[in-house]
Order: C-alpha cells, then structure tokens, then sequence
C-alpha cells in the first residue's frame, strides 16, 4: 500500500520537508518545490531513494516548466485599442456625448452626461494604466462642462430678454 505510506523530501543543501503522503509530495513537485536531485526518505525506514525514482514525482519534476494562468493574455498591442478606447467605455460614451452636445438645444441634455462620464472614464484610466482613452476622457470632460455652460448662459440670457421684453 505505497499511496498510504509518508516520505520525507531532503534537498540537497540538507534541508528536510514531511512527512507528507505522496498526493502532498505530488503537489509539491507541480508548485516546483521539490527539484530533480532530492531524495525521498521513507517514514516507515525504508531505503533512501531519488526522487526521479518515483514515477508519480519523475513525470512531473523532469516535465519542462510552464506557466500558464489559463487566461489568454491581454490584447495590448490591439491597433485600435488606442484610436477607440473600448475597453474603457465610460471614456469613449463620454466622448461622443461631448461632440453631440454641441447641438442646440439638445446640448443641454448631453453636457452633464459627457462631463460625468469624463471623469468616470479618467478615474478608470489613473487606476488601471493598460486601459486606453486617456484623451477622450479630458474632451469629454472639457467639452460637456463648456457645452453645458454654454447652453446654460444662453437659456439665461434668453429667459432674461423674454422677461425684460414683456411689461
């Protein structure tokens, strides 16, 4: 009955980890903690041997390494990640409410929104630098707070020029 039997792993500075059965030595060896030229030490007093006699433990200590998080990597280097900033949407939506609202009378309603968003979209990018859309958060910001202004002061002056034309 080998996989109830517990060994201690020596390296070769000296140093001893176990007793552990062979599932925790297993383990130990896929995390890279037991290297090629340890030795096994039986609890039960049996023979020392090396570790590449172990077929459980020589399969996975001679395997090269890998590394693999089983995440596929960003797309960083996407061409137009930099152009249009999709994975920053607050940015991007913030953005283009910012150029509408350079429409009259409809600029009132996206000025807010774009200014908001701006900063929602510039907050993204200062957490996470990876994401794009730097430049489109600062002209959303920009743009809907002058808009909003703008249409703002308008519909003032014009309230104030109906109210001072009527006796």
């Amino acid at each position: 009955m080998a996989g109830s039997r517990t060994y201690k792993v020596r390296l070769t500075n000296g140093t001893e980890y176990g007793p552990a059965g062979m599932d925790v030595l297993v383990l130990w060896a896929r995390q890279g903690r037991i290297p090629s030229d340890a030795v096994l030490i039986p609890g039960d007093g049996g023979p020392t041997r090396a570790v590449l006699d172990e077929p459980a433990l020589a399969a996975i200590v001679q395997a090269p390494p890998t590394v693999s998080t089983g995440v596929p990597p960003p797309a960083d280097d996407a061409p137009m990640s930099g152009i249009i900033p999709y994975r920053n949407p607050a940015a991007l939506i913030g953005y283009y409410l910012a150029v509408f609202s350079l429409i009259p009378i409809l600029g009132i309603l996206l000025g807010i929104p774009a200014f908001v968003l701006g900063i929602v979209g510039l907050r993204k990018r200062l957490k996470n630098p990876r994401l794009k859309g730097l430049a489109h958060a600062w002209i959303a910001i920009i743009g809907g707070a002058l808009t909003t202004l703008l249409w703002l002061g308008l519909l003032v002056t014009m309230m104030v020029g109906f109210s001072t034309a009527w006796p």
